[in-house]
């Protein structure tokens, strides 16, 4: 019966075409030029669902959410058209749609508001919106499926307004398989996370910008998402008019790297002024703990400053870049990333991973060529690092996530339980990636399985062992291989700008693309043609990590300093001066046993080196307080301030601290007893805390502070009052900002 009433319905509807020719005019004017052949005959999946989209009806706070509203779901956003006729058309034994009495119909009822809805009244019986879908209605509400998007035309993509109120007007293009064109800019969806910062006009299509600085408006038709990117100068029109501060020659001689280009160009844009270059000590420091994660020793310091060759920075980092320190120090940076977790992989296979990795710093393996073995890896997880890149993720769906995460820099997750909202990627692809990951038995040994397979969420079948983006992958083809040479293929755009963007933000203090594992069309770079240049440099290098952090340490951009002026205080995007920002729990540790000449042992072996830790999960009460990765959650850059506040107090003012501070074998004894004159012992204390000798003005505090704990010929009461005045100084030093931070 249901059958037979479909087609009567129809039939009637079809008949009624004629005496609905007035409400087919009605149709919005858009498109007719392009499309005027087939105006009155409107296309369910290029025309309704838009028009759904646009007022929000399938998002996921409305009938898009994953259980869908009030008994009416739709897929978010229209992903699945099909889906959604059905939903529509057929559901509730066809209520939703009245093909007798278009007008009656509930979904115009509701959407008008002339009946009660939650969503309130998304637009009104005279806007276009409504004619489309009372004509679509009309003519059967029918899925005809007559043509298909291939190319969407957004303009403005970028723009640079003059000031503070300015605007600009959006048109939205879209180009079909049949060869026509219309314009879509009514029934796109414009939206901005901040409100306040830009404002959207729907009557006139424009886009109006109430706060410096640079904005994003997104505008998505279909399936199709392109970011609009609006920005106003920071500085103002009269300091546009002065020289802006962006070197074109650096002190060592070099003419300005490629990096300073675009930075350069971006700060004249936006009328940001550069702060000044470090001086070499500031340099020293910052460079010494990017590469090495140590302190530059005194002795190498004081060389360094004293060193008047123009290309001495160069030559400190090139030979920075040849130590065991640098491998050791970026393969933790890199295990946190990877997630190598001995709960998991148990200590043997954290231990054979890490070793791999060091390895591969040490030698400056290609990234391609590790990324290769990490992904088609075979054989014993103890024995081979490699391996255990497959043993890690709890399943082959976190594998997946893990796996384009680290190599692409992509959010795949969003795709598991609908189609990424804001990317290209489908549950299709999310789930068939799984299914390549399934067929692995992934204990000790990691070999190939004939079975194994993930199951499709929305057909409850197994899913089809899919190239995330490409392509099915047909019976027998092996998917591990076909992927891994997909990834790491140089045409894959993806590889190497989430590797270069993640050096940038480990150096940088930010990535080019922020949060740096959400590279997407909808999250642009801040400085995109850089991001390309680097992608393209570290191509050029076969891929290798150093060539990428010796061009970035020799920038500009990288040796400001990090004290900022007025007019670029704010920034904390463009790179006008050097951002400060937290180190490893690790780097922390080892520069405070360093320092007081005491070590810090960790785990009941007592190893002292807390960067060579192999196994993450050693007991160790230090680094628990000092805030070490949770390797179960992937930790992409250090916080700024380890650990929690009561934590970090507690440590840095309790006895393990001061026990260093008062050891008979400690740094501050040996100095004491060496160095009478108490402004040289201040100095000393600076160079091996902070690096540098005291400012001006720190001296001229300490000197008052020592007048007052001393008596009136200058003298100290005794050795032990010297000692607690001393040990108090040296304190305030390391429990400083600008000791537990790189900047």
């Amino acid at each position: 019966m249901r059958r037979l009433r479909w087609i009567l319905m129809s039939a009637i509807a079809v008949a009624a075409q004629g005496a609905m020719g007035r409400a087919a005019d009605a149709v919005s004017s858009e498109g007719k030029t392009a499309d005027a052949a087939n105006h009155q005959t409107i296309d369910f999946d290029t025309q309704v669902v838009p028009v759904l989209t646009r007022f929000g009806c399938n998002a996921g706070a409305c009938h898009g959410a994953a259980i869908g509203r009030g008994g009416f779901k739709l897929s978010l956003f229209g992903s699945r058209p099909a889906d959604d006729h059905v939903a529509i058309v057929q559901e509730l034994e066809g209520r939703r749609v009245n093909l007798y009495s278009p007008a009656q119909s509930v979904l115009l009822r509701k959407a008008t508001e002339s009946i009660e809805h939650g969503g309130g009244e998304r637009f009104d019986d005279t806007s276009s919106a409504y004619a489309v879908l009372r004509t679509w209605i009309a003519q059967g509400g029918q899925r005809l499926q007559r043509r298909r998007l291939t190319a969407l035309r957004v303009t403005p993509t970028n723009v640079l307004l003059q000031d503070v109120g300015d605007s600009v007007r959006v048109s939205v293009v879209a180009s079909f398989d049949d060869g026509s064109q219309q314009d879509v800019t009514s029934v796109t969806s414009l939206s901005c996370d901040d409100s306040e910062s830009v404002s959207i006009d729907r009557q006139a299509n424009r886009l109006t910008v109430h706060r410096r600085g640079e904005h994003l408006v997104i505008a998505r038709y279909l399936n199709r998402v392109h970011a609009i990117g609006l920005g106003v100068p920071l500085g103002t029109k009269e300091l546009g008019s002065k020289k802006i501060e962006t070197p074109s020659e650096s002190a060592d001689g070099n003419r300005g790297t490629l990096v300073d280009r675009f930075i350069d160009q971006k700060l004249r844009q936006l009328r940001l002024p550069a702060s000044p270059r470090a001086d070499d000590q500031e340099f020293a420091r910052r460079v010494w703990l990017d590469i090495t994660g140590r302190l530059p020793p005194v002795e190498q310091l004081d060389a360094f400053v004293s060193d008047r060759s123009i290309d001495k920075r160069s030559r400190l980092i090139d030979r920075l870049l040849e130590t065991d320190q640098y491998a050791a120090y970026w393969a933790l940076k890199w295990a946190n990333l990877l997630g190598i977790d001995s709960k998991s992989l148990q200590a043997e296979g954290s231990k054979a991973y890490h070793e791999w990795l060091i390895e591969a710093f040490r030698q400056d393996r290609p990234w391609n060529e590790s990324a290769l073995a990490m992904l088609t890896a075979n054989g014993d997880g103890y024995v081979d690092g490699s391996v255990n890149f497959l043993r890690s993720g709890n399943g082959p769906d976190a594998l997946a996530e893990l796996a384009t995460r680290v190599m692409m820099g992509v959010r795949l997750r969003c795709a598991n339980c609908h189609d990424h909202p804001l990317d290209r990627w489908t549950q299709d692809d999310y789930h068939g990636l799984a299914a390549i990951f399934a067929k692995l038995d992934r204990g000790r040994i990691v070999r190939t399985s004939q079975r194994g397979e993930v199951t499709h969420p929305l057909t409850g079948q197994p899913a089809v062992p899919r190239i995330p983006g490409t392509r099915d992958l047909d019976d027998g083809q092996d998917g591990r291989i076909e992927f891994a040479r997909w990834v790491t293929d140089p045409s894959n755009d993806y590889f190497a700008r989430a590797a270069v963007n993640r050096i940038w933000a480990q150096l940088m203090g930010r990535g080019l693309i922020d949060p740096v594992d959400d590279i997407r069309a909808t999250n642009p770079a801040s400085h995109s043609e850089l991001l390309d240049a680097l992608a393209h440099h570290f191509a050029e290098h076969q891929f290798r990590f150093r060539a990428v952090i010796r061009l970035i340490c020799q920038s500009d951009a990288y040796g400001r300093t990090s004290r900022t002026l007025p007019e670029n205080a704010s920034d904390s995007v463009y790179y006008s001066h050097f951002i400060t920002r937290g180190l490893e729990a690790e780097v922390v540790a080892n520069q405070i046993a360093d320092v007081t000449g005491v070590d810090l042992h960790h785990g009941t072996a007592g190893q002292f080196d807390a960067i060579g830790l192999t196994d993450n999960r050693i007991a160790s009460e230090t680094l628990d307080i000092l805030g070490r990765c949770d390797r179960e959650a992937a930790c992409e850059t250090a916080p700024l301030g380890s650990g929690s506040l009561a934590q970090v107090l507690h440590f840095l003012n309790g006895d393990l601290l001061n026990r260093r501070l008062d050891s008979d074998q400690g740094s501050l004894k040996k100095w004491l007893q060496r160095e009478r004159d108490d402004f040289k012992l201040i100095e000393t204390l600076y160079k091996h805390t902070l690096s540098r000798p005291p400012t001006e003005s720190e001296n001229a505090f300490w000197s008052n502070q020592v007048r007052s704990v001393t008596e009136a010929d200058g003298r100290w009461r005794d050795a032990e009052t010297r000692h607690a005045f001393f040990a108090d100084l040296f304190w305030a030093l390391l429990t400083s900002e600008t000791f537990l931070t790189n900047h």
